[in-house]
C-alpha cells in the first residue's frame, strides 16, 4: 500500500517609479532590450516563438532573468526583512535565471514521465542568495500598460523556484507582463523568531518586496503598476491567499487567483519558538539564550538549516493578526477581485488495491494532521471519529477499494476544496468580484493513471502555462499528445485568466490579444455560490460539495474549538460580518 502526496510534488508602496530609458542593442542577430529599473540598467534576451508555440500572437517575447530585487539575505540577514538590492553601473546583463532558494534536496525527487520537465528547474544553482525575479514581456515600453501577472511559484512553502516555469509560453500569446520570483523557502523563509521586524514569515515579506519593485519599475517593462495579479499555485496558492489576508500587503496587488490552494499551512502564535530551539538542538545550538542560539544558527550551512524543513505561517503578529481561519470568517481581508478554484482529485492516488481499514485509520490520520496544524491545540482525535462518519458507510466500511476511494475524496475537500470555498465566501463579501472553479479534466497523456483519477494536483497547470501548444524541435508536430480539445482547452483557460487580470472578469476580453469564444463563467455570489466546470466541455455549477463544504468549514472549526455562527448560508451572520468590517479597517490603519 503506498498513497502519493500531492504536496510533495510540486511595508509600503512604490518609492518611485524609475525614470524610463528602454533602448536596443544588438546580440549577435536579433535585438535585446535594455531597461532601466532603479537600481541600474538591464540587458535581457529573446524567447522567439515561430515553430515554438502554435497560435502565438507574438513572434518574439523579451525575457529578463534574475533580476535582484533584494539584497542577498546572508550572514546577519539569514532571518531578517529583506533589504534593497545593491545598485550598479553599466548595464546588468540579465539573460541566466539567477539561483534557486535553498531547500532540502529530498522534496526535490525528479518526475518519471517526461511532460513533468517542463516544470523543472532551468538552473542548476542553489544559493542563499536566491532572492532574483523574472519577467516577461511582449513589449518592452513605458506607455504599453500592460496588465502584470506575477507568478507564486508551488513547492509546500519549502521547494521549488521562478524559474520551472514557462511564462514565456502564455506571454507570447497574450497583452501581459509575467513576472515569476523566488522567495525564502522552508526553514530559511518561516522560521519563527523574537525579532520584532521579522518574528516569521520572511518567505512572504520577500514576496511583498518583489512587489514592492514591481510597483517601482514594471512600467518601463510596459507594465501597468495599477493592474497586478499575484497567482500560484499549492503553496503558491497558499502565499497567495496569505497576502490577501495581510495588512501589510494592502495595495501592493490589486487581484489574486489562487490554484490549488488556501492557506494550507501549518500555524505557530508569535513567541513560540518549539520549532527554533527543535532546529538549533538538531544543530548542536545553545537554547539556553535566544541571542546566542540564533547567533549560532546564522553560522551554520545554509544546506544544514534545510534539511528536515518545514514552513509555518507565524500568526499575531502585523502579517497575519490572527489565524487564516478567523481571518477569512471574520471577513478580515484585503479587498481585492479574485479568482480561485481545485481540481475535482488533488489527493493523488493510491495503490490499486486500495486501502485496509487500519490502513485507513492510520493514513487518515496522518492526513488529517495538515488540518488540525492549521488550529492552535487542534488534536487529531478530535475530528478522526466525525470525519470517518461523514466518508465511510458502515456498510462499505471493510472494502478496501471503497476505502481508498474516500480517503482521497476526503483529502480533496479537506485541504483543498473546503478552505478554497471559504475564502470564496470571505472574498466575496466585500462585493469584489470573485469567481471559482473546479478543473475536472483527466488528461489523455496521463494515461498510466487509475481510470478513477481525473484532474490531479497540478495538472492543470499544464493548461495554465500552455504546455499543449508546444511543437516538438522540428516545428512541424506536437510536442505532447494532448487532443486537440485540450489544447482548445489550455486556450480558453489562458483567456480567462488573462481576462480576469485584465479586467477583473474573466469573461471580459477588451484588450485582448485575440478572443475566443468562452463559456460565461458566472460570478460567485453568497446566494448562488455558482462555479466553473472546466474541462473540454466547460459548464458551471452551483454549490459545490455543498454539505461536505459546511462540515470542514464549520464543523471541524467547531471541534476544535471555534466559535462558529452560521449565518443560514455557510457563512458568518450579517451583524458578524459588519463588526468584521469595522475591526479590519482598524487593522489595515493602526
Amino acid at each position: 500500500m503506498a498513497v502519493c502526496s500531492p504536496i510533495g510534488r510540486y511595508g509600503g508602496l512604490r518609492a518611485f517609479v524609475a525614470f524610463s530609458v528602454v533602448f536596443f542593442v544588438i546580440v549577435g542577430r536579433s535585438d535585446a532590450a535594455v531597461v532601466s529599473t532603479t537600481y541600474g540598467d538591464v540587458s535581457g534576451s529573446e524567447f522567439l516563438t515561430s515553430s515554438v508555440v502554435e497560435n502565438a500572437v507574438f513572434d518574439r517575447v523579451f525575457t529578463f532573468k534574475g533580476i535582484p530585487y533584494a539584497a542577498p539575505p546572508v550572514g546577519d540577514l539569514r532571518w531578517r526583512p529583506p533589504q534593497d538590492p545593491a545598485s550598479w553601473t553599466g548595464v546588468r546583463d540579465v539573460t541566466e535565471f539567477g539561483s534557486r532558494c535553498i531547500q532540502d534536496p529530498a522534496a526535490m525527487a525528479p518526475e518519471p514521465y517526461p511532460i513533468f520537465r517542463e516544470f523543472l528547474a532551468r538552473t542548476n544553482a542553489s544559493s542563499e542568495d536566491c532572492l532574483f525575479l523574472n519577467v516577461y514581456t511582449p513589449e518592452v515600453s513605458n506607455t504599453a500598460n500592460l496588465p502584470v501577472m506575477v507568478w507564486v511559484h508551488g513547492g509546500g512553502m519549502v521547494r521549488g523556484s521562478a524559474d520551472e516555469y514557462p511564462a514565456e509560453i502564455p506571454t507570447s500569446l497574450h497583452n501581459v507582463v509575467m513576472v515569476t520570483t523566488n522567495f525564502r523557502l522552508g526553514n530559511l523563509g518561516f522560521l519563527p523568531t523574537r525579532d520584532d521586524d521579522a518574528p516569521g514569515n520572511i518567505g512572504l515579506l520577500d514576496l511583498m518586496k518583489g512587489l514592492q519593485w514591481i510597483q517601482a519599475n514594471i512600467r518601463n517593462f510596459g507594465g501597468d503598476p495599477d493592474r497586478v495579479t499575484i497567482f500560484g499555485q499549492s503553496g503558491g496558492g497558499w502565499a497567495v491567499s496569505l497576502l490577501v489576508m495581510s495588512p501589510m500587503a494592502t495595495g501592493l496587488f490589486h487581484r489574486a487567483i489562487s490554484q490549488s490552494g488556501v492557506a494550507g499551512i501549518a500555524i505557530t502564535q508569535k513567541g513560540d519558538l518549539t520549532q527554533t530551539e527543535t532546529l538549533a538542538r538538531g544543530l548542536n545550538c545553545t537554547t539556553a539564550s535566544y541571542d546566542d542560539m540564533m547567533s549560532c544558527l546564522r553560522g551554520k550551512p545554509s544546506e544544514a538549516i534545510a534539511a528536515g524543513t518545514t514552513a509555518t505561517a507565524l500568526i499575531g503578529g502585523r502579517l497575519l493578526p490572527e489565524s487564516p481561519w478567523d481571518l477569512m470568517y471574520k471577513n478580515r481581508i484585503n479587498r481585492v477581485d479574485y479568482l480561485l478554484g481545485t481540481n475535482n482529485d488533488e489527493f493523488a492516488y493510491v495503490d490499486d488495491d486500495g486501502l485496509t481499514r487500519p490502513e485507513f485509520e492510520m493514513q487518515l490520520s496522518y492526513s488529517l494532521r495538515r488540518i488540525t496544524s492549521q488550529y492552535l491545540g487542534g488534536m487529531v482525535n478530535e475530528i478522526l471519529q466525525p470525519v470517518i462518519d461523514q466518508y465511510v458507510d458502515p456498510a462499505s466500511g471493510n472494502d478496501p477499494i471503497y476505502l481508498g476511494e474516500q480517503f482521497l475524496k476526503q483529502g480533496t475537500d479537506s485541504a483543498f476544496a473546503a478552505p478554497t470555498v471559504h475564502m470564496a465566501q470571505a472574498a466575496v463579501y466585500g462585493n469584489e468580484q470573485v469567481y471559482q472553479y473546479e478543473f475536472q479534466r483527466a488528461s489523455s497523456v496521463f494515461s498510466y493513471r487509475p481510470s478513477y483519477i481525473k484532474a490531479d494536483h497540478g495538472d492543470e497547470l499544464f493548461y495554465t502555462f500552455g504546455i499543449p501548444l508546444l511543437r516538438d524541435d522540428t516545428g512541424a508536430s506536437w510536442k505532447y499528445n494532448f487532443t486537440q480539445e485540450e489544447r482548445d482547452l489550455s486556450l480558453d483557460m489562458m483567456a480567462y485568466w488573462v481576462n480576469f487580470a485584465t479586467n477583473g472578469d474573466p469573461n471580459d476580453s477588451s484588450g485582448a490579444a485575440s478572443t475566443r469564444n468562452l463559456v460565461a463563467w458566472p460570478r460567485y455570489m453568497t446566494s448562488s455560490q455558482s462555479y466553473l466546470q472546466l474541462d473540454v466541455t466547460p459548464s458551471t455549477d452551483d454549490r459545490l460539495r455543498d454539505e461536505l463544504m459546511k462540515f470542514w468549514n464549520e464543523e471541524v472549526p467547531r471541534l476544535l474549538g471555534k466559535d462558529v455562527r452560521s449565518g443560514g448560508d455557510g457563512g458568518p451572520s450579517r451583524s458578524h460580518v459588519l463588526l468584521a468590517f469595522v475591526l479590519s479597517v482598524s487593522y489595515v490603519f493602526a
